[in-house]
């Protein structure tokens, strides 16, 4: 498993220089480490974990944004348990996992999951400004969870504007 914590630091809860920095200098949080450490104690009952690539995560009103590689996405998809610790720990009321690597429209699929796209177009702005804006199928979407996600989206580089169908 990938966190980006050393395991000791994580284990022990006493961080070295370099773990230190990474929180001091904003590039991870304290939520960060509280995943990693989440991770690394169920890792050791849930071999499929040994997988992940955790990088970071972030937390819009309640909704928890956690950057992973595809097998991490998958994992904690369909691992209830990890899912509902990671509630329970955090604090949060929903958890969406996308994969960090991927292009901006299979992060955008991620992040709407399990709503379906049925419409995307990008729109060029001015001031070299990209934006996309997308149909998502989906009625009990409601205005104030597509909101959450468009800042989600932004946190993940992506500007986006959300419509219901």
């Amino acid at each position: 498993m990938k966190i980006p914590f050393c395991d000791f630091c994580v284990k022990s809860g006493i961080l070295c220089q370099k773990c230190r920095e990474l929180i001091d200098t904003g590039k991870n949080s304290d939520l960060d480490l509280t995943l990693s450490r989440i991770l690394l104690e169920e890792a050791s009952r849930i071999r499929e974990l040994e997988k992940i690539e955790f990088k970071k995560a972030h937390v819009e009103d309640g909704v928890l944004l956690i950057l992973s590689n595809n097998d991490g996405v998958r994992i904690l998809r369909d691992r209830k348990e990890i899912a509902e610790r990671i509630i329970r720990d955090t604090g949060v009321e929903k958890i969406i996992v996308v994969d960090y690597r991927k292009d901006q429209k299979r992060k955008l699929e991620e992040l709407v999951y399990p709503f379906r796209i049925v419409g995307l177009s990008k729109v060029w702005l001015p001031g070299n400004i990209t934006e996309f804006k997308i149909m998502v199928e989906g009625k009990e979407l409601d205005e104030k969870h597509v909101q959450k996600l468009e800042k989600l989206a932004k946190k993940l580089g992506v500007n986006v504007r959300i419509q219901t169908t």
